[in-house]
């Protein structure tokens, strides 16, 4: 009798293992593809909404250029106008700009990787683990009142 139970308890923890391993399988299947999905609409919103931008700021750049290439009296000088003005944004943004880009691209890629939704997988492993003892402590304490 012993043995049965003993056969019985390992056959439950053995299943539960076996439970525990395919949900942990799940859980990170699932948290990949919400991973995944969420950087591929973050990339998506990013092409969309930065062609739209590079195509306004094309627009009013070559507007510029002529504005000022027709108050200065030479369309050439609006052009190399504006072509400094960008280029000493670009070297602005080589010096000071890298580390502030760097920073805010980590903290909104790690928020889309980390939600403060998801469940940690020691937190839940230690759950499962409670919950495991609390069941074979239920099943324990008939087992002692029938034999006393």
């Amino acid at each position: 009798m012993a043995f049965s139970s003993l056969k019985e308890s390992l056959h439950r923890v053995t299943d539960r293992i076996e439970d525990y391993s395919v949900s942990m399988a799940e859980y990170y299947k699932l948290r990949l593809f919400k991973s995944t999905m969420k950087g591929a609409i973050s990339l998506v919103n990013l092409l969309v909404y930065g062609s739209l931008s590079l195509f306004v700021m094309l627009f009013l750049s070559v507007g510029a250029a002529y504005w000022l290439g027709t108050f200065f009296e030479h369309i050439y000088v609006g052009f190399l106008l504006i072509g400094a003005f960008y280029g000493i944004i670009l070297i602005f943004m080589f010096i000071f700009g890298r580390k502030i880009i760097e920073r805010n691209m980590l903290h909104k890629f790690s928020g889309l990787l980390y939600d403060e939704n998801d469940l940690d997988p020691k937190i839940a492993a230690e759950k499962e683990l409670n919950e495991y003892q609390e069941t074979l402590f239920e099943e324990k304490l008939p087992d002692e009142k029938i034999s006393n």
